[in-house]
């Protein structure tokens, strides 16, 4: 919407609230400075960048590089939160203070995200899964609840089956358990075309934010094409964003009008490191590592959360794991419960209360 067009609406209204309801011009013009207040400055929702109350942000030295993280108090079994690609710690915001009431909180930025070390050309399961390891080994310390999503989902049951004494309950949300897996993900076309545009526009030596969200789609059942998002769309997403960030650098990821998951999306596109979905799409990310002998290691109980999929004639899986999938995993892990969410897949993101209800439903019970 240009500026001339926007004015006359608000010309309009405050006419109307003039004549028709006969009030105040001083009333409408503090009405609408009260509005805009709001719209930028909206307390439902938490900023990007603050430390939830009672947490710390801090760093672990593994020797070889930094892992970043924020620790909760210590009010019962330690927690741990695994993001995914593509997400830190920020991520999990909205179900923290909820968790951190009866466990002792924690959430690592894995290498290549966040504030945690970059390491381009060194990203595996295995090459992560051992930071991890040595992070629950020295700062944790004792038996952990291990939660991820994604590919932190993976890695939840990659340290379920390779660091036993450290892991007493593994939840894998919504995991790509097999259909990220080279060579099956070069089949499975809309996933691997999102990790192909992430690469191909947030790459580059300066990043195409605008080309990223130009190139995303959905598709249609009975359509081969997908349907792109309106470019009016992604110039007024970005817009708003190059504008916020002009206003307030210190604070450019809270973004008027956006929800959270919004806002802290641009963060997380804005500083992983993109060789992370490279190594997803040419096999360095699964290098080496066997998921069915991980799964027949596995001893401890074990949540599977299975988020929304379909599946589409020619863009193949649209989600992380279908219903084949899920059967697999559960034929050989013994210990293990499937909770299926109608939520898509970062669960503990676009739905907090479903996250929140469906993990304390199962270590409660």
């Amino acid at each position: 919407m240009n500026k001339a067009i926007t004015y006359n609406i608000i010309g309009v209204l405050v006419v109307l609230a003039i004549i028709i309801f006969k009030i105040p011009l001083i009333w409408v013009i503090l009405g609408i400075l009260i509005l805009l207040i709001f719209i930028i400055f909206n307390p439902f929702i938490p900023s990007v960048e603050s430390i939830p109350k009672g947490f710390t942000e801090k760093k672990f030295n593994t020797g070889k590089i930094i892992l970043n993280y924020i620790e909760g108090p210590d009010n019962g079994p330690p927690l741990l939160f695994i993001p995914g690609q593509m997400e830190f710690w920020q991520g999990y915001k909205l179900v923290i203070p909820n968790f951190s009431k009866n466990y002792h909180v924690f959430v690592v930025d894995v290498r290549g995200h966040g504030k945690s070390t970059r390491t381009p050309g060194e990203y595996s399961y295995n090459i992560i899964g051992e930071d991890l390891k040595e992070f629950l080994e020295k700062v944790i310390k004792k038996p952990a609840i291990v939660s991820g999503l994604s590919s932190g989902a993976v890695l939840s049951l990659w340290l379920a089956a390779n660091a036993p004494e450290f892991v007493s309950i593994a939840i894998s949300e919504d995991p790509p358990f097999f259909s990220s897996m080279w060579p099956r993900i070069k089949e499975e076309k809309y996933m691997y075309r999102l990790f192909e545009v992430a690469v191909d526009c947030l790459g580059k030596p300066e990043r195409d934010i605008l080309g990223y969200f130009m190139a995303q789609g959905i598709p249609k059942e009975g359509h081969e094409k997908l349907f792109l998002i309106p470019p009016w769309i992604a110039k007024f997403i970005v817009g708003l964003y190059e504008l916020n960030k002009k206003i307030r650098p210190s604070k450019q990821y809270d973004i008027p009008l956006a929800p959270f998951s919004g806002r802290v999306g641009f963060k997380f596109l804005n500083e992983y490191d993109v060789d992370f979905s490279k190594a997803t799409i040419d096999g360095r990310l699964t290098e080496g590592f066997d998921p069915e002998n991980t799964l027949k290691k596995i001893k401890c109980p074990v949540l599977l959360i299975q988020a929304r999929w379909s599946r589409h004639k020619t863009w193949g899986l649209l989600g992380a794991l279908d219903d084949n999938d899920v059967e697999k995993i559960r034929s050989i892990v013994k210990d293990i419960k499937v909770a299926k969410v109608n939520a898509i897949h970062d669960v503990h993101l676009a739905k907090p209360k479903i996250f929140i209800k469906v993990v304390n439903d199962y270590l409660e019970g």
